[in-house]
């Protein structure tokens, strides 16, 4: 039998049979690389192990700057609250030691001071249309507080009395999955109850349609969707179902969401 058709464990050292020129130097090959291989995984293995332990270290810490984050804020908010009641008295004309109301105007407090204050930032400016601020003159103060569970945070508009909707509050409420990186499961808004004709999300719009065969004309009525800051209550649904989606509109949405968010 030919040497090379032999059994590679008869051509060990072990196997009697002596080997010259490619047969040692290719034993001697293998023979490292059957040594390295092990070595190798267990390097890999002792790198991996440490990444994770790392990793895990890493978590632990995060967690409780997380921890510690949250009752900070719920610390200051606390600390925050005098002034926040303070500012709604001013705002809204309440008599305070030592500050007089103007006599000359009769006017109390600091009328249209949240709309000045939401079109002095940039991003809320930009949801405002201008039929929007006759509606946004009416809001009295806007309160921010963290949910607990599940995670997230809530909106609060509080309206004094107007000609526009019932609503004395509307709300706008965030759930977040993660804390540490915030990523918006689901926002939920207050239905607006709008007065007869007083809808500012809703375009009418009548035109006169001739009749056949008639001088007197018909009047049709369209209704459609018109930009607002309104819609801010009113946000983008996720849909349960994704089986059959389009891109696009998925796309789309995300857009929305993402803008909802950032604005809140």
């Amino acid at each position: 039998m030919n040497r090379f058709q032999w059994p590679v464990r008869m051509l060990e050292p072990s196997g009697g049979i002596p080997l010259a020129g490619t047969d040692r130097y290719q034993y001697q090959f293998d023979k490292k690389r059957i040594t390295f291989l092990p070595v190798f995984k267990i390097f890999v293995n002792v790198y991996y192990m440490h990444r994770w332990l790392l990793q895990n270290q890493h978590d632990e810490l995060e967690a409780q700057f997380i921890a510690e984050k949250k009752a900070l804020e719920a610390k200051y908010q606390k600390l925050y609250q005098p002034l926040y009641t303070k500012r709604f008295e001013i705002v809204n004309g309440a008599e305070l030691a030592g500050i007089k109301e103007d006599q000359a105007t009769e006017e109390k407090g600091v009328p249209g001071f949240w709309l000045a204050a939401m079109k002095t930032h940039e991003v809320l400016a930009a949801e405002i249309e201008g039929q929007d601020e006759g509606a946004l003159k009416f809001i009295n103060d806007i309160k921010w507080s963290r949910l607990q569970n599940p995670e997230g945070f809530k909106l609060e508009f509080y309206f004094n009395p107007n000609p526009y909707f019932k609503n004395s509050v509307l709300t706008k409420t965030y759930h977040v999955v993660d804390e540490s990186d915030p990523i918006l499961s689901q926002s939920i808004g207050t239905e607006i109850e709008w007065y007869p004709g007083k809808c500012l999300t809703r375009k009418v719009t009548v035109k006169k349609k001739p009749r056949m065969g008639s001088n007197i004309a018909k009047n049709i009525t369209t209704i459609s969707k018109c930009e607002s800051f309104f819609t801010f209550f009113t946000p983008p649904r996720i849909p349960e179902n994704e089986d059959g989606r389009d891109d696009d509109a998925y796309d789309e949405l995300q857009d929305r969401m993402e803008q909802d968010y950032n604005v809140g």
